[in-house]
């Protein structure tokens, strides 16, 4: 019996690791052939799209970066990105703090209001905001591409929630014994502790506001006002499309959530997994 399980033990772990080797194949070629077919040129593309390039051409990442006005779409992203992420990393912390250690009247109905709009998807509420962000007079406005974001924060306040409750009590009732006040607490024993979570809640909403393409469109009326995913439907023209700067600049605007992504890969991974061992 034990002699035909090992067989069987085998033939399973081979079965697997030849599943997940073709699932990664699927998933990473597109991303591997759109950036090896940035390195060629247009008529390169064409005649062989699966060669790989005879010569490394950057002329393709120069002209998009420049030409292109890829410059001004990356520094348009990070304006919009920066200070929508630290928004939604403030606000998620404290009141994710406050519904895991806080007990007020109505606190359980709140926190269960904010989670019903994780289930409200953000297409289903185009049209109050935008007439919220045109009365406020915010249109071709960043501000109003960060105040939306910040509204995106449910999940978060979920995340970091789970994780303050994981937090043993003991230590932060030891610190009111010291004579640290409530925010003391948060800020100086809470918040440090939950930075694989912090980590997680960062990338998340980092690869969400970077890719999102339907509220730039939306609220930004000017070209030169435009995000990176506007930025690249520009790209294409209407007789006649770049491939090989197209290719460039995707590659660019795939690099950065990719970067940022192997940057806090470990704490995202403790994030995820924080408060499943809770006893």
């Amino acid at each position: 019996m034990s002699n035909q399980s090992v067989p069987m033990r085998i033939l399973t772990r081979i079965l697997t690791y030849v599943i997940f080797i073709v699932v990664f194949i699927i998933v990473m070629y597109p991303l591997f052939w759109m950036f090896y077919s940035s390195f060629k040129d247009q008529w390169q593309i064409f005649a062989d799209p699966f060669s790989l390039p005879q010569t490394l051409k950057f002329d393709n990442y120069i002209n998009a970066w420049n030409t292109g006005n890829f410059s001004l779409y990356f520094l348009n992203s990070v304006i919009v990105t920066v200070p929508s992420v630290l928004g939604v990393l403030a606000v998620s912390s404290l009141a994710g703090y406050a519904f895991a250690r806080f007990r007020f009247v109505g606190s359980r109905v709140l926190f269960v209001f904010f989670l019903i709009g994780i289930m409200v998807p953000p297409q289903a509420v185009i049209i109050p905001a935008f007439l919220i962000v045109s009365r406020l007079g915010l249109m071709n406005n960043f501000m109003a591409l960060v105040l939306t974001y910040l509204s995106w924060c449910p999940v978060g306040i979920f995340i970091l929630a789970t994780f303050f409750r994981s937090l043993p009590q003991e230590i932060e009732d030891a610190a009111k014994v010291d004579g640290a006040n409530a925010f003391d607490v948060f800020w100086r024993i809470a918040l440090p502790l939950a930075k694989p979570a912090l980590a997680t809640v960062a990338i998340f909403y980092f690869v969400w506001v970077w890719n999102d393409f339907l509220y730039p469109l939306l609220y930004l009326q000017s070209d030169t006002m435009s995000t990176i995913p506007m930025g690249l439907m520009l790209f294409n023209g209407r007789y006649r499309t770049d491939w090989g700067m197209m290719t460039a600049a995707l590659s660019i605007a795939v690099a950065v959530p990719m970067v940022f992504y192997m940057v806090f890969q470990d704490k995202f991974v403790r994030g995820l997994t924080a408060g499943a061992l809770k006893g």
